[in-house]
């Protein structure tokens, strides 16, 4: 009986040996020995809800205990967000864990809509040196809030490759925040999203460590042995051709191509047709410039949204501020047109990891994408999940996605960002 369990044991211990040594030495892809896993939740109950996706996302991992981990949650959860936080650490033991609320949440395996959801992503990665933070009072200054994030990484880390923000909406400044975080660092690629909520809160929240805060960015750092690729894909698409602003002030647009600016804007609707002149702002945006005397407006473009328009004056509104002299366009939010963009961006994406597949990677999504958009659920983590199989993916459809373009961090609306990590 002795003899026959030390054999047992000795049969086990060399079947470990065997798939180590195949592991190491025949598939180099997965020789860094990174173990990530995601699981979502749908249970009402908020406790039980976190514990459960919590135990499951170590468990795809193959983990029994994270260095870092990732959670978003909608706002059905609200009064409870300090005790979700809590069991998330207890039952992870991570040292970094961060996330924020949202509209909607997803995973590589689906997209949780308009009802309570909750997602967690679990990692160890010894080749990646990855840090938490957390900056309140973004109200205050969100230039010395850049200030504070720079600092938190001089203090942490010799160098960061990339970095996940999520910040509140509702006083995040972002041109402000990235001009803070670069006079005093340097430029590191952002990704993320404004953290979100259900649409009648009208107030998000932000988590680190246990902490939750309103009117703070959250964040978590990147740095050390690993390549991070960056694809956006946009609902609005331009029509028509660049049109140069000749008359502006703020974020006032007077006069486009000498002519005035809602004369311009009707003339240009002519091409597309409306059941409803309510859709509007629903679907015509403008397309802006990421760079002085930009004029051409297939790929990288920013969709900012038309606030209003004075009929009397001629004039529109948005919410950037517009440069007399530089040029414009009028894009038009169109679910067949988001898809095919969206599997171009796909398409790119999987070109850039030919050589090396992705390990796992982030997808934040516009609020107004999703089943609003395409009338579908799952389409977009569909379109991925097709493209990157057994690749964990976790996100959430927020209010304004964050990605560089051109080496330049800017604040993204009607996009999804997708981020992949080999």
């Amino acid at each position: 009986m002795e003899h026959s369990c030390l054999f047992r044991i000795s049969d086990f211990v060399l079947r470990i040996f065997r798939f180590l040594l195949c592991f190491f030495i025949f598939d180099p892809y997965n020789a860094a020995m990174n173990f990530v896993g995601t699981a979502s939740s749908k249970i009402p109950i908020p406790e039980q809800a976190a514990r459960t996706a919590a135990r499951q996302a170590l468990e795809k991992a193959g983990i029994t205990r994270a260095d870092t981990v990732l959670f978003f949650l909608t706002s059905d959860y609200k009064k409870h967000y300090e005790k979700i936080a809590a069991e998330i650490k207890t039952v992870t033991g991570a040292k970094n864990i961060v996330g924020a609320s949202a509209g909607g949440v997803l995973t590589d395996q689906e997209e949780i809509e308009k009802q309570a959801g909750l997602c967690v992503m679990a990692m160890n990665t010894p080749d990646i040196d990855t840090h938490s933070f957390l900056i309140p009072n973004l109200q205050e200054s969100s230039f010395r809030a850049g200030e504070k994030t720079a600092q938190h990484l001089r203090e942490t880390q010799t160098s960061a490759n990339l970095m996940l923000l999520f910040p509140d909406p509702f006083s995040f400044k972002s041109t402000h925040f990235f001009e803070g975080f670069e006079q005093n660092y340097e430029y590191v690629p952002m990704t993320g999203a404004a953290a979100g909520e259900n649409g009648k809160e009208e107030k998000t929240y932000q988590f680190e460590n246990g902490k939750v805060f309103f009117d703070a960015v959250a964040g978590v750092s990147f740095g050390g042995n690993f390549r991070s690729e960056i694809g956006i894909t946009r609902s609005c698409q331009p029509f028509g051709e660049a049109l140069k602003v000749t008359r502006a002030e703020g974020n006032m647009i007077y006069e486009i191509e000498g002519r005035p600016a809602y004369d311009i804007l009707l003339e240009s609707l002519s091409a597309i047709e409306f059941e409803n002149p309510d859709q509007l702002f629903q679907r015509v945006f403008l397309g802006m410039p990421t760079r002085s005397f930009q004029t051409d407006f297939n790929q990288n473009f920013l969709i900012r949204n038309i606030m209003g328009i004075n009929t009397k004056k001629g004039m529109l509104s948005t919410v950037s501020p517009v440069e007399e002299g530089e040029f414009l366009t009028f894009t038009v939010r169109d679910p067949k047109l988001a898809r095919a963009d969206l599997q171009r961006m796909l398409s790119d994406m999987k070109g850039r990891f030919d050589d090396q597949p992705p390990g796992f990677g982030f997808y934040f999504n516009c609020c107004a994408r999703g089943q609003q958009l395409y009338s579908e659920p799952n389409h977009d983590i569909n379109l991925i999940r097709e493209t990157f199989p057994q690749v964990p993916i976790i996100g959430f459809s927020g209010y304004g996605e964050l990605a560089p373009l051109d080496h330049v961090n800017h604040l993204h609306q009607h996009c999804g960002v997708l981020t992949l990590i080999s």
